[in-house]
């Protein structure tokens, strides 16, 4: 690098007219470096300034953003079908208008029954469903009608003796090909009591009763009474009620040369006023248990419906 020379003075030190050279050269720098100082003080001031109304604007979008998207929840359609599922659960429904009138098959074609009675995978109802069930019966058709006397459980059917807490013979199971059924939970013999719908069974007075009920009811539920229950008399030359078994009792299916081999009734009512259903031959354990639901006479008009 190219060396610098400095003029000196005889006794080593930079002459006078350089060191006044150098001394205005560095009050320069000094008043330049102030200046600046104050100049970087002003942008910082400016900066923090700034930053503040650049934070609080946003804090106010998002605050802003927050209740607009809480409103958007709320007024939601999912937020609406969340309520009407409640509203559901608690059977609140809105019924159809002229329902006081609706026919059996106007029912089924108000629920659109027709696919749910052809769905072979429908899962077995739950104790909830159960309970859901029976509440609204007693709600509004019999306010009476209590269900803690008997401790079997409706999953298992009912106490098929009064005062012994045993369930009948059979219990829930898919049927192959029929969706749900009853099976034989131990073997059963010709002529033995299999069930008894005098001890199970609820009766509605009436078709307005009937349709009340099914109405108050979610849609599936809805249409599984009108597969379940049924028409009876309960004396000879009687009037004819709707009825209904409130347990597993109403999964027992119908049999006869139209479902194929092996599918022909082995439990049957003693009579078609009777509830209580005999074994007609043995009955192997884990066979399934098929009545004929052609015992009872089926005219809905008789019924009011």
């Amino acid at each position: 690098a190219p060396s610098i020379i400095i003029a000196s003075s005889d006794d080593g030190f930079p002459s006078k007219p350089l060191v006044a050279l150098l001394e205005s050269k560095r009050a320069t720098r000094g008043a330049a470096g102030a200046g600046g100082g104050r100049q970087r003080r002003r942008t910082a001031d400016a900066y923090y300034y700034h930053r503040e109304i650049i934070l609080g604007f946003i804090f106010a979008c998002l605050l802003w953003g927050g209740v607009f998207l809480a409103g958007s929840l709320l007024s939601s359609p999912s937020a609406e079908v969340g309520e009407e599922e409640e509203e559901e659960e608690e059977g609140v429904t809105k019924f159809p208008d002229g329902w006081e009138s609706y026919s059996y098959e106007d029912v089924r074609h108000h629920f659109d029954c027709a696919s749910r009675s052809k769905d072979d995978e429908k899962p077995l109802p739950s104790a909830k469903d159960w309970e859901l069930m029976r509440r609204k019966f007693t709600e509004v058709v019999d306010d009476t009608k209590r269900w803690d006397d008997d401790p079997v459980p409706p999953t298992l059917g009912y106490s098929l003796e009064r005062g012994v807490p045993y369930p009948p013979p059979y219990y829930a199971e898919y049927s192959p090909g029929r969706g749900r059924g009853v099976f034989a939970s131990r073997d059963i013999a010709e002529g033995e009591l299999v069930h008894d719908g005098t001890r199970s069974d609820v009766i509605f007075p009436d078709a307005s009763a009937w349709r009340r009920y099914v109405f108050s009811l979610p849609r599936d539920m809805a249409c599984d009474s009108t597969d379940w229950h049924w028409m009876q008399r309960l004396e000879e030359g009687g009037k004819y009620f709707m009825l209904a078994g409130m347990n597993i009792s109403s999964l027992m299916n119908s049999g006869g040369r139209e479902f194929g081999p092996g599918r022909s009734p082995n439990a049957m009512p003693e009579s078609s006023t009777s509830g209580r259903f005999y074994a007609t031959r043995d009955i192997a354990e884990g066979d399934e248990i098929l009545t004929d639901y052609d015992a009872y006479y089926t005219n809905w008009k008789e019924v009011g419906l």
